[in-house]
């Protein structure tokens, strides 16, 4: 095979990533209930002196795809399904594995052919070949694997040799979106995530932050790591970025400069699987979110009046939304989402038939995997990925809708940001976002900004709005003037201005004045406060002597 079409091929693969390759740094973790969890914090020092390398890139070319009759063929695997309890608990264990007669026997033939099995053996033989190559050849060693799969699949299992070209594109589908130890992922120069390539190092005053908590995924106990900047604020900007993300290059960028210029506190969340916490999947946010729950209450744990602001970008903003859904503190005052998806379903969906099948489908003459850009296709895989991985391991329920449910059942402000010409997470997901949202709510569309783009296409605008937007969040005010019938102020300035989060009681003050009596009062004395700046108004009558 030649070694040029080959890496071509890989990169396309790889490019099922890209939806979710957030432009932003990522991090962040939680636990919803601190009682389940025990909790271990401790706090090191992170080097701060930034060094600048040139920065890479890789670009990534759209092939227009070519459709085939083939829609009928989707329906292959059915005769060879087994049900989710039969396979469940089947493993291919570390002692079978030099064994291939007993493992080839334990998947079957025919109708006996179990598809589960035959996915956890196929992932095993590309472990053995990604670990023979060293990471250098495996793209050869991987056409070999697929041309042995193929004749394995009348000689060996009895199947056509379709099925045995869906079951390996669902478990290639599985490594690059959900397993933590992706191998094609790993072929990708610069391939983990963070962004920008180069280091950036990190704020002064950074420290890591370690825990433990209990993962509700799995039911275990699970290390978790946060990068947190100590301005001495009471207010704190708690971050998530995106698709297979951490903070190994820094965290200095332009989209968290504005935070840190306003002096707030800013703690990065290292994401499961992909960054120093523990994990074993990604998840689109799903259980991302119990992390950010968790540095939520380890922040307010010993700072009850803390306001919390959510920030993420991509799947980092629907990890924020799907925060949203769970029972999050009081002190949790806003959120911007910035170029994030309402449903993991449809996500991953608008991925194949946009983004994969149509460039997989021009490789066809090299590696035929069967990933027609169609609804049918579409169907089947992800029916596939359903039945081996969601309801399994990953324990997934990619329909909840999390980011929907967490935007619209809460009130607390809003602002969502995304470009026009996103051909990752297109743009309807957050004209939906913002039409669902309940609050007050701002939405900001850059024209021509791609994915994660706005600020850099339209850095005037997006900064205005994040400014403004930041000040609803935690410099609300309301403001008190006490007069007398004249108008005339009794105070020493012509009125006074309360200062409070958003959504926090306000109350104001009866003052009294030598010579006055109170008799009226105009706006709430009481209140809470808003984006909106009431006024309330004491006026006083001058007491006449008898």
């Amino acid at each position: 095979m030649n070694k040029s079409r080959t890496m071509l091929f890989v990169a396309t693969i790889i490019l099922f990533s890209v939806p979710f390759r957030s432009i932003f740094v990522n991090a962040m973790t939680v636990e919803t209930d601190q009682s389940n969890s025990s909790v271990s914090s401790s706090t090191e020092v992170v080097e701060t002196e930034a060094s600048t390398n040139e920065k890479t890139s890789s670009s990534e070319e759209n092939d227009s795809s070519q459709t085939d009759s083939r829609q009928s063929s989707t329906s292959t695997l059915d005769s060879t399904e087994e049900s989710n309890d039969e396979v469940n608990d089947a493993t291919l264990s570390d002692d079978n594995t030099n064994d291939d007669s007993e493992i080839l026997a334990a998947i079957g033939k025919g109708t006996n052919f179990k598809a589960k099995l035959y996915l956890n053996y196929f992932g095993t033989k590309l472990d053995e070949a990604f670990e023979e190559s060293g990471g250098g050849d495996f793209v050869s060693l991987f056409f070999n694997l697929y041309r042995d799969q193929l004749d394995k699949a009348k000689s060996q299992f009895e199947i056509e040799e379709l099925t045995i070209k869906q079951l390996m594109s669902t478990y290639i589908l599985y490594d690059i979106a959900f397993a933590k130890n992706s191998h094609f992922m790993s072929l990708m120069a610069n391939n983990d995530g963070t962004t920008p390539a180069e280091y950036t190092g990190f704020y002064p005053n950074t420290s890591i932050l370690t825990g433990s908590a209990l993962d509700h995924q799995t039911g275990k106990p699970m290390h978790l790591q946060a990068y947190y900047v100590n301005q001495k604020s009471n207010k704190t900007v708690v971050i998530h970025g995106g698709f297979r993300g951490n903070w190994d290059n820094g965290v200095v960028t332009p989209e968290y400069d504005i935070f840190y210029q306003a002096g707030y506190n800013l703690l990065f969340v290292d994401p499961r699987a992909t960054g120093a916490s523990d994990g074993e999947y990604v998840t689109y946010g799903q259980y991302e979110s119990d992390d950010v729950l968790y540095w939520i209450n380890q922040e307010i744990s010993d700072k009850p009046q803390q306001g919390i602001l959510l920030y993420g970008g991509s799947m980092g903003a629907a990890t924020m939304m799907s925060t949203l859904a769970k029972p999050i503190p009081k002190n949790v005052k806003g959120i911007i989402e910035n170029c994030g998806f309402q449903s993991i379903d449809k996500q991953l969906r608008y991925t194949y038939t946009n983004l994969v099948a149509p460039l997989l489908a021009n490789f066809a003459f090299l590696i035929d995997l069967d990933m027609v850009p169609d609804q049918a296709h579409e169907d089947l895989y992800m029916k596939l990925l359903k039945e081996n991985y969601f309801d399994q391991e990953l324990h997934l329920n990619t329909t909840a809708e999390l980011p929907a449910i967490g935007m619209s059942e809460t009130s607390i402000p809003k602002l969502i940001i995304h470009g026009t010409n996103d051909n990752v997470v297109p743009v309807s997901n957050a004209q939906s976002l913002y039409a669902l949202s309940k609050g007050y709510k701002d939405l900001v569309l850059v024209e021509g900004a791609g994915h994660g783009e706005a600020q850099k296409i339209d850095p005037k605008t997006y900064n205005t709005h994040v400014n403004n937007f930041l000040n609803v969040v935690f410099n609300d005010h309301v403001r008190v003037i006490y007069v007398d019938e004249q108008n005339h102020s009794l105070l020493s300035k012509s009125e006074l201005v309360l200062s409070g989060f958003y959504g926090d009681d306000y109350k104001t003050e009866r003052k009294s004045f030598n010579g006055y009596t109170l008799v009226s009062v105009a706006g709430k004395e009481n209140g809470i406060f808003s984006e909106k700046i009431p006024t309330v108004t004491y006026i006083f009558l001058i007491v006449k002597l008898s």
